[in-house]
Formats: structure tokens, C-alpha cells, sequence
């Protein structure tokens, strides 16, 4: 699959490994018998991989800032890999029609800042 999008063969590993990361990080947050869905987009020079898991941005905001902080905990290993690759990564509220919360990780050679999955600016986790 990576050899499609052309990934080069020194990121394949970390790729893969991000992979997984991001979709034990979207099951921690996805209850039993749910779906979790992963991309992985190629552009120039940038791999990402995205995940979105079910569980709905909380609006207290006392709850929101605990989750936000179980979900940077979740995505320790994610964040090590991405910077180790000179990468970032992030979460942030899934765009409708979707639901619950959109996580990225991006790595490759075209990394100008921190984007989200549609290249907008988001927060850093």
C-alpha cells in the first residue's frame, strides 16, 4: 500500500509504525463494536496518516481539557516517532458529516508547519 503513494523506502518502517500507533490511540477512544477509520495521504513530500475514532469532543470544559490530556498521553509514542522524523502531529474535532475527533500524524521531506488533514492550522498534541 505505502509503495503506492510512493513513499520513500527509509520512512516505510516509521510509517507503518505510526500506523499502528494512530490506530491503537483511535480504539482507546472508540467504544466496542465501532468503527475507526485511517487514511494515509501523500503530498508533496509529506505522508500523513489520520485517524478518526467515535468519541465526541466533550463541551464542559473541565472534561475537555482531561480528555485532551488522555489523548496527548495516548499519542506519546506517535509525537516521539513524528518529531524523531522531523514530523508533527495533532487532534482536533472531526469536520462534518464526521463525528468525534480527527488525529494526524505527518512525516517527509515537505513539512512547512504544523497542518491538519485538510491543511489547515490546528493544535499541536
Amino acid at each position: 500500500m505505502l509503495d503506492v503513494h510512493e513513499v520513500e523506502d527509509e520512512l516505510v518502517g516509521p510509517a507503518l509504525e505510526l500506523v499502528h500507533e494512530l490506530a491503537v490511540h483511535a480504539c482507546r477512544f472508540t467504544g466496542a463494536g465501532e468503527m475507526i477509520h485511517l487514511v494515509l495521504r501523500r503530498f508533496d513530500g509529506v505522508l500523513q496518516v489520520v485517524a478518526h475514532d467515535t468519541h465526541t469532543p466533550h463541551l464542559n470544559s473541565r472534561l475537555a481539557r482531561q480528555c485532551a490530556e488522555r489523548r496527548r498521553v495516548s499519542l506519546t509514542g506517535a509525537r516521539e516517532l513524528a518529531e524523531g522524523w522531523g514530523g508533527e502531529c495533532g487532534f482536533a474535532a472531526a469536520h462534518p458529516p464526521a463525528t468525534g475527533v480527527c488525529t494526524w500524524v505527518s512525516i517527509g521531506a515537505g513539512l512547512t508547519g504544523a497542518s491538519g488533514p485538510g491543511g489547515v492550522q490546528e493544535g499541536a498534541a
